[in-house]
């Protein structure tokens, strides 16, 4: 699911805005006396399917802490997190947790990653903390043993066959919800977004401070929802960038169908701009009126790629499509994938853009799955998915149905103690929204419901540009997320142009 796991004015200032915390809280004694972490070097970096190479800053240390693993009895089983940092070295220097998507996914280099992706205004003056969130990566991780056909990437987005019908994805949730009922029953129940923001909370009292800020992309976006929900005092300042709506993970996961639309629209008047190259269609509408009938097309009759890489169906194709919406970096791929599926023969490597051939980490999906479940009820009826999957494909036939598919959330036995809290506008102004107007994973709709949500807390600031994950190094996004981040300025709404 790739959500890496992506929605006031001052006069509504409730209080004023907290800056980047570095001083202890009250009640904060014990925590801030007993002694912290060990600082030291990090373990390996992530490696594996989708994860891309990481340059670490030298500077970047790690250490352990213990936290509890059911909070409701702190003093019973702990588990270990990882958390990394790099010192700013400025004096008084803020400091911030930097919260990674997915969910499932490593965040630990997340330090060494925003060094360039925040305003050097930013990461001069402020601490940056990253961690890997309980039951991932070197944080006691979990593992359900799902079968490794199961966890083949093809299955990461549950697309229904050619067909439309649900069977193999039916099939594939009910044996990944088993498996992790069998042999991990006694974790699970406690991965979850609530149980990672007081993870969050705890940081923060390990290291002696009043307040941590935060910051976190697409579901880290999530996460820092509910750290402000549950922590609205001590959280600091929280920036929200690409944002899953307040409903969680399963209600973002129902409104990628929207995305992808917003999102297809702005490659497809890219594509028809380069209609010499690529020969999609002149206009934005002949471009989408093309793809689909190669859907259409291949869904009757699938393409066998040169070099492999298996039977390239319609929705084979669109799952595709819609990973590589992410970035307009990727368009040339798309459009060359599109174009090549078209003439009926793909280009030489154009297989390696197929969700097919690659096997997810047993971690990522028995992590990934626990968090999703575990924060929001999903429907049991299989049913439910059959009408739902019919009407998404009808409604959005981008997507063929997937975003109503099912999860092994139908099917899961090992129910958590929390669910996540809804954001409300209860405590200060202090949570900045920012967005892509056209993003295909987190769509502008989802901002504006999270805006409601936290109200007089919040404001949003929208960027007139494609793709998920606002750039914040630098330009108008920039200078909002410098003076929000640094304390000179509340949170503001408005807009902000494409960036040349």
């Amino acid at each position: 699911m790739h959500l890496v796991i992506l929605r006031r004015a001052a006069a509504l200032v409730l209080a004023a805005a907290v800056p980047l915390g570095t001083g202890a809280a009250p009640g904060a004694a014990s925590a801030a006396t007993a002694p912290g972490p060990v600082w030291g070097v990090c373990p390996p970096p992530a490696s594996g399917p989708g994860v891309a190479p990481v340059v670490r800053d030298p500077r970047q240390q790690c250490a352990s802490i213990a936290v509890p693993l059911d909070y409701r009895r702190p003093r019973g089983r702990q588990i270990r997190l990882e958390i990394s940092r790099i010192l700013s070295g400025a004096p008084h220097a803020g400091a911030l947790m930097t919260g990674q998507g997915g969910p499932g996914g490593s965040g630990l280099d997340l330090p060494s990653l925003q060094e360039s992706a925040l305003p050097a205004a930013v990461t001069a003056t402020t601490d940056l903390y990253g961690l890997d969130y309980r039951g991932i990566g070197a944080s006691s991780p979990v593992d359900c043993r799902i079968a490794p056909a199961d966890r083949a990437a093809a299955t990461g987005i549950p697309y229904p066959a050619a067909d439309g019908s649900i069977g193999a994805n039916v099939a594939v949730a009910r044996r990944t919800a088993g498996a992790c009922a069998r042999n991990a029953a006694s974790v699970v129940p406690y991965l979850s977004t609530v149980d990672i923001a007081r993870d969050i909370d705890r940081v923060r009292r390990v290291l002696g401070l009043g307040t941590l800020s935060y910051t976190g992309t697409s579901y880290g976006s999530y996460v820092g929802e509910v750290y402000a929900t549950l922590f609205p005092r001590t959280a600091g300042r929280v920036l929200l960038n690409s944002v899953v709506p307040p409903g969680g993970v399963r209600e973002a996961i129902e409104n990628k169908g929207e995305g992808v639309e917003d999102g297809f629209a702005a490659f497809a008047r890219w594509a028809a701009a380069r209609d010499a190259s690529y020969r999609l269609g002149t206009s934005a509408g002949g471009v989408r009126a093309a793809v689909l009938a190669l859907a259409r097309r291949l869904n009757g009759a699938p393409l066998t790629p040169r070099d492999g890489g298996g039977h390239l169906t319609g929705n084979l194709l669109l799952e595709a499509q819609e990973v590589l919406l992410e970035q307009p970096s990727d368009y040339p791929l798309l459009a060359g994938l599109l174009a090549g599926a078209r003439a009926g023969a793909l280009p030489a490597g154009a297989s390696g853009a197929l969700p097919v051939a690659s096997e997810l980490p047993d971690n990522f999906v028995s992590a990934q799955d626990a968090v999703i479940c575990n924060d929001t009820p999903w429907p049991r009826d299989l049913r439910h998915y059959r009408t739902a999957v019919a009407r998404s494909a009808r409604r959005h036939p981008l997507t063929a149905g997937s975003p109503a598919n099912v999860w092994p959330c139908a099917f899961w036995r090992t129910p958590t103690p929390d669910r996540a809290p809804r954001p409300s506008g209860t405590g200060p102004a202090d949570v900045q929204l920012v967005q892509n107007t056209a993003d295909p994973t987190t769509p502008l709709d989802d901002a504006r419901e999270t805006l409601r949500a936290f109200g007089r807390r919040a404001g949003l600031v929208t960027v007139d540009a494609a793709g998920h994950g606002v750039d914040t190094s630098s330009g108008c996004a920039g200078e909002v997320v410098t003076g929000f981040l640094t304390g000179a300025a509340p949170p503001r709404s408005g807009s902000c142009p494409a960036v040349s």
